[in-house]
């Protein structure tokens, strides 16, 4: 006898039979799949998507025209990448962020935006997709498109 059903077998002797006319059957509990949500609760990118793909889930989730597609394209290749910057600016619509939170009228939407800088907005975390794309918004509701003009 292995040492388990020794103490099984002393645990049985010492407390008796169990009565089991008060058991019933398990009840299997369905237990929710939890979706992880970021800024408003609104849902990161499905994975798979391409890069373009995934940039236009963020810019309609937002609200931001249809020219937002071809300006991430332009301006990203529709990358929100730590790398993928030029010598201002960072993200799929190349956000200013530095210059666009001394506005004024354009830095408390952008804190609202969770951006106090341009590290908040310029990785591959769904997190800072969001924000970029919503501090697109904030810009563009401000300023319209003049600030990706050429």
């Amino acid at each position: 006898m292995d040492v388990i059903a020794i103490i099984l077998a002393v645990i049985l002797a010492i407390a008796g039979p169990i009565d089991e006319s008060g058991l019933e059957p398990a009840e299997r509990l369905q237990i929710p799949e939890i979706t992880p949500v970021g800024l408003d609760n609104r849902p990161f990118a499905p994975p798979g998507l391409s890069d373009c793909d995934e940039m236009d889930f963020y810019r309609l989730q937002w609200g931001l025209p249809d020219q937002f597609r071809a300006l991430g394209w332009r301006e990203s290749n529709c990358r929100n990448e730590d790398i993928v910057k030029t010598w201002c600016c960072h993200g799929y619509w190349q956000m200013w962020t530095e210059l666009h939170l001394k506005d004024h009228r354009l830095a408390p939407k952008m804190v609202e935006c969770g951006v106090s800088g341009h590290y908040d907005l310029n990785s591959d975390d769904p997190l800072e997709k969001q924000k970029q794309a919503c501090a697109a918004k904030a810009l563009y509701d401000t300023v319209g498109l003049s600030a990706w003009a050429l």
